[in-house]
């Protein structure tokens, strides 16, 4: 049996919905009652009759702080994706990033030895690769420098799932890049899709990866069916400017007018010093941390090949990946 941990988020759901359609039960690990509702939106995105696949799925409230509770989760589980997680760059909430990308990492390995769990896929994030982006596996005596609490804590995380290899644990890590997918609109790529949609007349001039969610999904499904085992791969579809991706996003929203004028590094940071002063007159969340800032501004690539000769899968276009959410987003406003 199939454990999926941070099951009622978005990359959680998109799995869930492949799984469903290969296994009679597959188990789940959520916190919020509320993120069951959107994982059967993406059901309902995916599959024809979603009620059928969707209630093969056995949904366990747990925490990842709490042993006792996940060993009881993994009792008869021989396979487990390791989806939930902290996002955040704020490094005042390093404490809590720490305690969920980290810590409850290390709780979830420990009780994967000690239930007898064969593999493990964690999905980690190319922000783990530091400054070296090109690179598929750190040098443990040269570790990466972050910026972010958020890249520190999830390459933390890695470090306790390589623990568990030297321990005997079957290992699959995906550092995925921006994923692009439908559902949950009002975060990660239903952000973008909302930003532009809203035809903004800037653009930042850095640039990152994006893949699509389903060959996330598709190529930790083949990893983990495989023999493949104790390896990390990057998970990288294209390199593009966040220029191009607007475009590209414009155009698949119904030809949304692309912004024409470049922001200065300089305007982005007095954002962040506003952003920062408002969050902290008002003790609630920055909207436009520093590193956020600066990943905006820097130009990144990654190579997502290596894991393209390991199963005979391939990248979806991004052109193609867009217009499917694209027909799907509450955002086509003209």
């Amino acid at each position: 049996m199939i454990l999926v941990t941070g099951g009622s988020g978005f990359l959680g759901a998109h799995l869930l919905a492949e799984l469903t359609q290969k296994h009679e039960r597959i188990r789940a690990l959520y916190r919020d009652q509320k993120g069951i509702e959107k994982a059967r939106e993406v059901f309902r995105y995916s599959l024809k009759q979603e009620a059928p696949l969707f209630d093969k799925i056995d949904w366990i409230q747990g925490d990842l702080n709490d042993p006792i509770g996940l060993s009881e989760a993994l009792n008869g589980i021989t396979e487990v994706y390791h989806v939930a997680g902290l996002i955040n760059f704020e490094w005042r909430r390093y404490p809590e990033l720490k305690k969920t990308n980290t810590v409850g990492t290390a709780n979830l390995v420990n009780c994967c030895l000690e239930t007898k769990v064969k593999k493990l896929c964690y999905i980690s994030s190319i922000a783990t690769l530091g400054q070296n982006t090109n690179a598929q596996e750190q040098d443990p005596f040269d570790p990466p420098s972050f910026k972010d609490p958020y890249a520190l804590t999830k390459y933390g995380g890695e470090l306790e799932v390589w623990r568990g290899a030297q321990e005997g644990l079957q290992v699959i890590i995906l550092r995925p890049g921006v994923i692009l997918g439908e559902g949950y609109w009002r975060s990660g790529s239903g952000f973008l899709l909302k930003f532009v949609s809203t035809e903004p007349t800037w653009y930042p001039p850095g640039g990152t990866g994006f893949v699509d969610v389903k060959d996330v999904v598709a190529f930790a499904v083949a990893l983990m069916e495989g023999a493949v085992h104790n390896q990390a791969f990057t998970l990288v579809g294209y390199n593009l400017t966040y220029l191009e991706v607007l475009q590209k996003i414009g155009h698949a929203l119904g030809s949304k007018k692309a912004p024409k004028r470049k922001i200065p590094l300089w305007v982005g940071l007095i954002g962040h010093y506003l952003d920062f002063l408002r969050a902290w007159i008002t003790s609630s969340a920055q909207r436009l941390p520093k590193a956020y800032i600066h990943a905006m501004f820097e130009p990144s690539t990654y190579d997502g090949t290596p894991v393209t000769k390991l199963v005979p899968l391939t990248y979806t276009e991004i052109d193609k990946t867009l217009n499917r959410i694209g027909q799907l987003a509450p955002y086509k406003i003209n």
